[in-house]
């Protein structure tokens, strides 16, 4: 029970780390409200958790549309096949936003090790964060 509870409890820490950190909703262009920050947050630690516990195919469901269409499940999880698969989440590090596109530091649990991932993710309608390219995917084919 206490595992399932700190995924989500550690995604709201990193939101507000990174939301402290600059995603402000500030006047610089692009810039990201805390918000937007909690949510991003929350996707990259439900992505990365279903990843550790289904495998690779499991990051479909959180793949932007665009992505999708042209990576089906059975593709990604080829394409992702030879990576090593992360334990969980750890936090959020970073993102930062172009206006259009918000890159993020995921930092991954890998056992007793952590890694730090660069995920891009795009908002597909108001407060839908989906993921628009990691590592891998730009080995997916249909």
């Amino acid at each position: 029970m206490r595992a399932a509870l700190a995924a989500p409890a550690a995604a709201l820490a990193a939101a507000l780390v990174v939301s402290a950190c600059g995603g402000d909703g500030g006047s610089a262009p692009g810039a990201l409200t805390a918000e937007q920050s909690q949510q991003i947050a929350g996707v990259a630690a439900l992505a990365t958790n279903a990843y550790a516990s289904a495998g690779p195919e499991a990051l479909y469901d959180y793949l932007a549309a665009d992505v999708a269409a042209k990576c089906p499940q059975e593709a990604l999880a080829k394409a992702l096949a030879g990576q090593d698969a992360p334990s969980g989440f750890r936090r959020l590090k970073a993102v930062e936003s172009d206006g259009v596109r918000a890159t993020a530091t995921v930092v991954q649990a890998f056992g007793k090790n952590e890694r730090e991932v660069r995920w891009v993710f795009v908002e597909e309608r108001e407060g839908m964060w989906r993921l628009a390219d990691a590592p891998g995917l730009e080995r997916c084919a249909s």
